[in-house]
């Protein structure tokens, strides 16, 4: 039955990812909450008023990242017409949304394009290639766009707050952090 548990929930994982909530080929901007054992996920779930105590932080958490976020919007970029109205917050029990009595599992960010490309500093005549900003615009040739790092710092420098809720919950859990960063 363990078994079966298992390769139901990471059949879950991978229809998740296949999904279109990508960003261009790059995927969703997420953290994700890792079991050691969903043993144990099951037994921790057993306890409603922790779970719901574990959520809420959770959520006050990322409520408390969006609105730093949308400052930093606002202070680092000059014409904002879309970018902090779009930004959201997005909670998930292995993809798919967090029913009562659930853990969150990953809570992701999502934002309309613009954001990536005001971040990386591309858009019409500057690309990305192999990591590396280029100029491609044939006219004039000096570069007027320069990268705006709204998003990576205020994720960065509020990890350790989520490291904090995640220990006092559970010390088995494991917080990946691989795909929230945008990268360079």
């Amino acid at each position: 039955m363990k078994r079966i548990i298992e390769q139901n929930q990471n059949s879950n994982r991978s229809r998740w990812r296949d999904k279109s909530n990508v960003l261009g080929n790059r995927g969703p901007l997420d953290i994700t909450i890792e079991n050691v054992s969903y043993t144990d996920q099951y037994q921790r779930e057993q306890d409603k008023e922790a779970v719901a105590t574990f959520n809420a932080k959770l959520m006050g958490w990322g409520y408390k990242v969006r609105q730093q976020l949308v400052a930093s919007i606002r202070t680092r970029i000059e014409t904002d017409r879309i970018l902090s109205n779009s930004l959201k917050v997005h909670y998930r029990h292995w993809g798919k949304p967090v029913k009562a009595g659930q853990e969150i599992t990953s809570i992701g960010f999502s934002f309309v394009e613009e954001g990536l490309y005001v971040h990386l500093g591309v858009g019409v005549g500057y690309n990305m290639q192999n990591g590396t900003r280029v100029l491609t615009k044939k006219s004039d040739k000096v570069w007027r766009r320069f990268p705006i790092g709204w998003f990576n710092p205020i994720v960065e420098q509020n990890i350790p707050d989520l490291e904090r809720i995640v220990t006092d919950y559970c010390g088995k859990l494991i917080i990946n952090t691989t795909r929230i960063y945008i990268n360079r």
